[in-house]
């Protein structure tokens, strides 16, 4: 099972990117491929004044994935995911992404949609510009998860092939 997945892998990245991706994959590490990739931002707490969102005690790393047919997993620092917002011809600056804020106010589970623009990290706080499109995100709150729309641009990370069978991105 994990050689025909390994070979489909490198028959999709010679598809994709040419010998040397397919080369570099053989050996287990090569360049992240263009992928619908989805992310995570985990927090401690979070506000929201009616244009402004803020993440306090935002975690170091933002957690990302590729849904079918790559089913890739990995993270970047925060700090590289701001970095890149303005990156690739699709960028989030250009097109903004549309995300999921789930937050713990009172012990229950609060959920809203909106659309992220202008990032902003200092420390461990992270601020977004946010338009409300469903719900109505609370004023503040305790623990809180952003699940972030999909992006296909360039981050220059690198994935490995594993031998639990799957594959794993990370910036550098």
């Amino acid at each position: 099972m994990r050689k025909t997945l390994l070979a489909g892998l490198v028959a999709g990245l010679v598809a994709a990117g040419g010998i040397a991706a397919a080369e570099a994959a053989a050996t287990g590490t090569f360049e992240t491929p263009a992928a619908d990739w989805l992310f995570v931002q985990n927090a401690d707490g979070v506000s929201f004044d009616g244009t402004t969102l803020t993440l306090k005690g935002v975690h170091p790393q933002t957690v990302m994935f590729a849904d079918r047919p790559q089913r890739m997993s990995g993270d970047m620092a925060t700090a590289k995911f701001v970095a890149i917002w303005m990156d690739g011809k699709d960028s989030f600056q250009k097109d903004p992404p549309n995300a999921s804020l789930s937050v713990i106010v009172d012990g229950q589970e609060q959920t809203s949609v909106v659309e992220l623009s202008d990032p902003k990290l200092e420390g461990d706080t992270l601020t977004y510009k946010a338009r409300v499109l469903d719900g109505a995100p609370p004023a503040s709150g305790g623990a809180a998860a952003v699940f972030i729309d999909w992006w296909a641009g360039p981050w220059g990370g690198v994935c490995h092939y594993g031998p639990w069978g799957g594959v794993r991105c990370w910036a550098p």
